[in-house]
């Protein structure tokens, strides 16, 4: 079954890519995009998406647009790309609040959000999650 994939920068709690965008601790990447941005609990939000992260240690774009190019290589399915520097791996132009549509491919929709990180201005919009979570629930039902 495919999933929509989320994709973030790294993960600051190790490597293990099970943790990518996990939904704890609280206030991390994962916990805001879980329940603040999305407003699923922990069982929905792991159950729905499939997650991955583009660096393990710290922030490198060279290895974050060699991870992009393996996901685009063999990722089927939507894609959520969280920031502009995940954006930039991709080649994507940084356009938050949208959906991309075949962006990358046959049937690769890409929605583009600001990072989670609890940095990102963006966020301070108030109407700025409720059109990320619409966004995001339309990819989900697209799949059935």
């Amino acid at each position: 079954m495919i999933k929509v994939l989320l994709i973030g920068e790294q993960n600051p709690y190790g490597g293990d890519p099970e943790f990518a965008l996990w939904p704890s601790p609280p206030n991390c990447s994962g916990w805001r995009l879980c329940y603040r941005i999305l407003n699923m609990d922990s069982e929905q939000y792991l159950d729905t998406f499939d997650r991955a992260n583009l660096c393990e240690g710290p922030w490198s774009m060279p290895k974050a647009r060699e991870a992009a190019r393996g996901i685009a290589a063999h990722r089927r399915g939507p894609m959520v790309l969280l920031g502009a520097k995940v954006c930039e791996a991709f080649g994507v132009a940084f356009q938050p609040l949208t959906v991309q549509m075949s962006l990358l491919g046959p049937d690769r929709d890409v929605c583009i959000l600001p990072h989670p990180s609890g940095r990102s201005l963006a966020w301070n919009d108030p109407t700025a999650a409720e059109r990320a979570r619409l966004l995001v629930t339309q990819m989900v039902k697209r799949l059935g």
